[in-house]
């Protein structure tokens, strides 16, 4: 867990880079990890053109109108009082300049003191009307809606009027009466801008992990120093919240996988050795994931980070079927698969890839045996990426380029997982003695030298170890075993006749070595092979699972003709447990299947060499005799095998041994030249040998009995 969480946890400890704005950068600035950001700089921006759209707002001065207009009427009838007292000019200026003030001009005050009454009249009634349609019109309270109201005034009383003088007083009274009658709001239009702004979704800027966030020689933008700063590459800290749900994710998986193991692979459960090996498998995994990416520095682009994902996600699950377990292999690949995803800053594509091409890479290794099922595996693991790719390209909405730079990349996917998984298996199965099929293939050829040295010192041992191979095969695969397995054990299952070859009646040409040799010394000898194989076989390294072949290929079966030989010379009677004891194979019995097929085997292949008639009839009563034999001595209680199975065994044993053993045609004797002699016909020599199998069926007088064969057999 420790491992796994600082693996995964190490692109949050990014370098240093002091940049600042304006400066020029002088490399290119990869980023170390895939990462979300809120993008300040353009929300900001989204949000003032938010706030931009939104108008200002204003209330309407429903008494803006009437106000101006009685103030006009209430300052007109002052100056029309004024006109009509009767003063001379110069007074009725001063009184007026006195009413009016300085809004209105000295010129303006001259003219409304000589101005004519109709003159005076008409001016007030243009005034009153052009101040009423000035004020029907929206004049807002900000801006220059004045300005423009007062300019409209003065175009329509040059329309109204001739004299530049009138028109000019008419202005300047518009001027002094005219008001907003929209009166603006800014606390209500902030508000509004305000939630404006905040309907604006920030911008959330995405970052893959090995894109250039600075390029070299670019200049430093704002923009590009939030990069940085997401990324962690300005002020570099840990973030505690992240690297603990990081750990609690890895811990989960961890137990999710100790959970199973426990459950449904209790032997790997138990064994520190396999389970090691599976840390192994699942650590390099992640780390080769780091190690081309952040270790090394190489430059990735999110695409090429996902697809270095999954390849090793793919090669681990591969080794894991190899290894150690196929449905093992597919819980481990379902989570790191997901987790590939979480890497990816939550990338579906990915974690639907590695997962699909993970399940496929342990179909196609799950039996592989040779070069060309590797060339198939690999093949098939290429065109199901490829497939991945295109679906999930039409799904995502790809472009046709990135679908071709993808199907490169997948192919190359393929291309790495296989030789990773292929390197790996050479570096990890012997170390961690893990039989493979393809270390099985190496250990089945003749040219190994334990098997050169059987079949030099020991040619009976080396043949009778070939014969029991070819029925533990048949047998195996007639179960559903290991078959391969069977048979590379029944070649090395008594190597330890390699010692004293000449006391084992298959390598025995003339003379009996046990001749006046006592019993029990006889025994002991025959017992040693077991024993000495064993050593034999750590001594050249051979797997933990064929020593426990040779450990276990007898059992703790009864030597049985020196057992009798014994009981004879003492005058004693069976049954005596202690006796017999020092007659028995030390065991172990058979723990597993292929054992218990290669005891049987060899039961029944050195049985079956003392039939003087190897009839098909014969040998089917022989085997079902032998086999209940080892089924009563309890030979079988610790192996999985059934019922079912064993017959299947029988009728797998029978057949083979029938097409070995078929009777031959006895060939006349050839004569000289000349000389007379009676050739049989061809069809009657067939007739005849044909025969011999249907008259074993009814000759009472040949039965076979266990004690007769085991007697002949079992001694040597």
């Amino acid at each position: 867990m420790v491992i796994l969480s600082v693996l995964m946890c190490a692109h949050l400890l990014p370098d240093r880079v002091s940049l600042h704005v304006g400066e020029v950068s002088p490399v290119d600035i990869h980023a170390s990890r895939s990462v979300t950001y809120d993008d300040v700089i353009a929300t900001a921006q989204l949000r003032a053109m938010a706030e931009a759209r939104v108008a200002p707002i204003y209330h309407t001065d429903e008494q803006a109108a009437s106000d101006a207009h009685r103030s006009f009427i209430q300052v007109w009838g002052l100056i029309r009082g004024v006109r009509e007292s009767g003063a001379n000019q110069s007074v009725i200026q001063q009184r007026l300049s006195a009413l009016l003030g300085s809004t209105v001009s000295s010129t303006d005050i001259r003219v409304l003191a000589s101005l004519p009454p109709s003159d005076f009249n008409r001016i007030e009634a243009i005034t009153a009307r052009l101040l009423a349609n000035a004020m029907a019109r929206p004049i807002r309270s900000n801006g220059n809606d004045l300005k423009v109201a007062i300019d409209r005034v003065g175009d329509q009383a040059q329309v109204l009027l001739r004299q530049p003088s009138h028109i000019k007083l008419v202005a300047d009274l518009c001027r002094l009466y005219l008001r907003p009658n929209r009166i603006y709001d800014p606390r209500q239009t902030q508000q509004k801008r305000d939630q404006a702004a905040r309907n604006v979704t920030p911008v959330i800027g995405v970052i893959r992990q090995g894109e250039v966030v600075i390029s070299r020689g670019q200049v430093v933008a704002p923009q590009d120093i939030e990069k940085l700063t997401a990324l962690g590459l300005r002020n570099p800290r840990l973030r505690p919240k992240m690297i603990l749900s990081i750990t609690l994710m890895v811990a989960f998986m961890i137990l999710v996988v100790g959970i199973y193991l426990a459950r449904y692979h209790r032997d790997i459960y138990r064994n520190p050795k396999q389970l090691l090996l599976l840390i192994l498998i699942v650590t390099g995994s992640v780390f080769g994931l780091k190690i081309g990416s952040s270790l090394l520095g190489v430059p990735l682009t999110g695409i090429q980070f996902g697809y270095l994902g999954m390849m090793s996600v793919v090669a681990a699950g591969m080794l894991i079927t190899v290894l150690l377990n196929p449905s093992l292999a597919v819980v481990v690949c379902a989570l790191l698969s997901a987790q590939s995803g979480l890497v990816m800053n939550h990338e579906i594509r990915f974690t639907v890839m590695t997962l699909i091409s993970s399940l496929v890479g342990i179909y196609s290794v799950a039996r592989i045996t040779d070069r060309v099922q590797l060339l198939r595996a690999t093949a098939l693991l290429a065109a199901t990426n490829v497939l991945m790719v295109w679906l999930l390209g039409g799904i995502l909405s790809d472009t046709l380029h990135e679908l071709e730079t993808g199907t490169a990349w997948a192919i190359s996917a393929a291309l790495f997982a296989i030789a990773g998984f292929w390197f790996g298996v050479a570096i990890l199965e012997k170390p961690f003695d893990v039989l493979t099929s393809v270390w099985m293939l190496e250990l089945s050829s003749s040219d190994r030298p334990l098997l050169k040295e059987l079949c030099l010192r020991a040619p009976g041992t080396y043949a009778h170890s070939i014969m029991v191979g070819n029925l533990a095969e048949s047998a195996a695969e007639a179960i559903g075993a290991d078959a391969l397995f069977a048979r590379v054990g029944a070649y090395y299952h008594d190597i330890g006749k390699m010692r004293r070859p000449q006391f084992f009646v298959e390598n025995q040409h003339f003379e009996n070595q046990h001749t006046g040799l006592a019993p029990t010394l006889s025994a002991l000898i025959i017992e040693s092979h077991v024993r000495e194989g064993i050593e034999m076989a750590r001594q050249h390294r051979l797997p933990r699972r064929i020593q426990q072949i040779i450990e276990e290929h007898h059992g703790t079966s009864l030597i049985r003709y020196f057992y009798h030989q014994a009981l004879s010379d003492c005058g004693q009677k069976p049954g005596d447990p202690v006796f017999e004891q020092r007659f028995r194979y030390k065991g172990p019995r058979p723990s597993s299947r292929e054992s218990g097929i290669i005891m049987l085997a060899d039961t029944v292949e050195a049985a079956v060499r003392c039939l003087n008639k190897p009839e098909p009839v014969r040998i089917n009563n022989l085997v079902q005799i032998l086999f209940q034999e080892k089924i009563d001595d309890e030979q079988l209680n610790e192996c999985d095998l059934t019922f079912r199975d064993i017959e299947k065994i029988r009728q797998s044993f029978v057949r083979v041994l029938t097409a070995m053993l078929h009777g031959r045609i006895e060939y006349p004797t050839l004569t000289k030249a000349g000389a007379s002699s009676e050739k049989p016909e061809p069809r009657a020599a067939f007739t005849e040998n044909a025969n011999l199998y249907s008259e074993s069926s009814t000759q009472t007088d040949q039965e076979i009995t266990a004690s007769s064969i085991s007697e002949s057999n079992t001694a040597f």
